[in-house]
C-alpha cells in the first residue's frame, strides 16, 4: 500500500516529503540523525493528529427491527378482557368465546365474528378457530400472525390492509380481501381450498399469488392491475374472474377448469383469452 492512500484527501499537502530523518540522514552523520530522531519523537504517533471518523457500534439494525425480533408474550386472560371491553364485550363474553390452554394459548371452538369492532388486532396466542373467522370493516386492523389456523372462511373485507401477510397460516374455506386496499398479494399461502376473492384492490401486479386455487379466483375491480403474467400455471378449480381490468392479455398454461369473466367492453383481453383457448364467459 502506498503512504500517500492514508493521507486525509481534505488536507492541504505538504511542501516537503519524507519524515525528517530521512531528510537529515542524507546531509548529517549517523550518530546526529539518531539524536536528532529521539528528540523529535518521530518513532511515537503524536496524540494531537486526527483520527479518522469511525462509524457507530452497531448501525445494522433499527429501534423498530429490533421490536421485531422480540418474543411478545401471550395475553393474559386480563388482557383479554381489556380488548374486550374496547368493544362492548365483557369478561363473561371471554369466557364463553375462548378456551384457555395450560400453555397460555387459546381457541376457539365455533366462529369467531368480529366485524364493525374497531378492533386493531387480533389477541396475541390465539391459535386456533375452529370455525368461520369474520374481521372485515375493521378500518384499524392489522394483521399480526393469529389465529395460526382458521377451520372455515376467512373474511377479511373493507379493511385497510396493504398485503396478506400475518394472515393465518391454515385456512380450510374461502379467503376474502375484497376492497381491502391491497397494493401486495406477498403472504399468501401457496395452495388455497376454497375461493379467493382479490376483487377491488389496488394491485399493479399478482406476485405473491397462491399457485393452486381450489375454487374460483376474483381478481374484479382491479383498476392499475396491467400485467396477469404471474397467473402462467397457476391452477384454479374453478372460474376466474378478470371483469374491469386493464390488462389487455392473459398468458398460456393457466390450469383452469372453469371459465374467465370478463366485461363486453374488454374487447382486447376477449380476443387475446379466446386465441388462446380459454373458454371466456361475457357478462
Amino acid at each position: 500500500m502506498s503512504s500517500n492512500s492514508l493521507e486525509n484527501p481534505f488536507r492541504p499537502p505538504d511542501q516537503k516529503t519524507g519524515i525528517p530523518s530521512e531528510l537529515t540522514g542524507r546531509f548529517l552523520d549517523s550518530a546526529t540523525t539518531q539524536a536528532l530522531t529521539e528528540a523529535l519523537r518521530e518513532d511515537e504517533p503524536s496524540k494531537s493528529e486526527p483520527q479518522p471518523n469511525l462509524p457507530p457500534a452497531d448501525i445494522s439494525m433499527t429501534g423498530k427491527e429490533q421490536r421485531e425480533v422480540e418474543n411478545e408474550t401471550f395475553w393474559s386472560r386480563q388482557r383479554y378482557i381489556e380488548w374486550a371491553e374496547s368493544f362492548g364485550e365483557d369478561e363473561s363474553w371471554v369466557n364463553n368465546t375462548f378456551k384457555f390452554q395450560p400453555d397460555g394459548t387459546t381457541i376457539v371452538e365455533r366462529d369467531l365474528v368480529l366485524e364493525r369492532k374497531r378492533i386493531k388486532q387480533l389477541p396475541v396466542g390465539l391459535i386456533e378457530v375452529k370455525g368461520g373467522l369474520g374481521i372485515s370493516h375493521n378500518p384499524f386492523l392489522k394483521l399480526n400472525g393469529y389465529p395460526k389456523k382458521v377451520g372455515g372462511s376467512f373474511l377479511c373485507r373493507s379493511n385497510n390492509i396493504l398485503s396478506p401477510q400475518g394472515m393465518p397460516e391454515e385456512i380450510v374455506g374461502d379467503i376474502s380481501f375484497r376492497s381491502s386496499h391491497l397494493t401486495s398479494l406477498i403472504g399468501l399461502p401457496d395452495k388455497l381450498m376454497g375461493d379467493l376473492s382479490l376483487s377491488h384492490n389496488q394491485l399493479e401486479n399478482l406476485d405473491g399469488i397462491s399457485k393452486e386455487i381450489s375454487g374460483d379466483l376474483s381478481l374484479t375491480g382491479n383498476n392499475q392491475l396491467t400485467s396477469l403474467e404471474v397467473l402462467r400455471g397457476v391452477k384454479i378449480g374453478r372460474d376466474l374472474s378478470l371483469r374491469d381490468i386493464p390488462a389487455t392479455e392473459i398468458p398460456a398454461g393457466i390450469e383452469i377448469r372453469g371459465v374467465i369473466c370478463l366485461n363486453a367492453s374488454q374487447t382486447d383481453l376477449i380476443a387475446d383469452a379466446r386465441a388462446k383457448g380459454y373458454q371466456i364467459e361475457i357478462v
